[in-house]
């Protein structure tokens, strides 16, 4: 992964600028080796580029979908380069669920877009199973990030912000015990993100 690393190191400077990123309560993020899942919405292909770019020193191994892995050269590049891993979504993919897991059990970051794919119009969309499927069998606690822009678009020289919230714990997500509750878990991330937006976006409406 020393391209990657050295591409974010070179390149992450000009990403900032051209998106203007302003990061909000980075302090957050729970210490190094913590099992952690990064959850974000997801509004523009610069999401998972920013996110990088902000944890260069902490890197995120994003699940993606498959069908960004059907060029060679592509795929070599997001998973040797940047750790990102495929997920054939709607199949019930246990293999890349698999994977999640042992990203996790290292103490590695495991980032995922809750909604599976990337809004068309800015508003949040129900969460998929899979980021509480993996917060449940592995324990990790989730990071929720809110990617706020004006009208909920990302534009270039224009103010976007990248609000890191309060962890949170399996617990309080009802992921914890012998039934874990999927579906409240679920619910509960995408309201936390929804409040995160509400709480910031006169910055970027102004």
């Amino acid at each position: 992964m020393w391209l990657g690393r050295f591409l974010l190191w070179l390149l992450g400077p000009a990403i900032r600028l051209l998106v203007r990123v302003k990061v909000v309560g980075y302090d957050n993020l729970p210490p190094v080796g913590e099992p952690l899942v990064l959850c974000s919405n997801h509004i523009s292909n610069w999401d998972p580029v920013v996110l990088l770019v902000i944890q260069r020193k902490r890197p995120i191994h994003f699940m993606a979908k498959a069908e960004l892995f059907k060029n060679r050269l592509f795929s070599w590049f997001i998973g040797k380069q940047f750790g990102a891993f495929a997920v054939h979504r709607g199949t019930g993919d246990t293999g890349a669920i698999d994977t999640a897991k042992r990203i996790v059990s290292e103490g590695k970051i495991m980032g995922i877009f809750p909604e599976g794919t990337r809004s068309r119009d800015g508003k949040l969309m129900r969460a998929k199973s899979d980021a509480a499927l993996i917060v449940a069998q592995t324990g990790a606690t989730v990071q929720p990030v809110a990617v706020v822009a004006r009208n909920q678009r990302v534009r270039l020289f224009r103010r976007t912000l990248f609000v890191y919230g309060k962890p949170l714990t399996p617990a309080e997500l009802h992921l914890d015990g012998d039934t874990p509750d999927i579906r409240f878990a679920s619910r509960r991330l995408m309201e936390v993100i929804g409040d995160l937006i509400e709480q910031h976006r006169a910055e970027v409406e102004a």
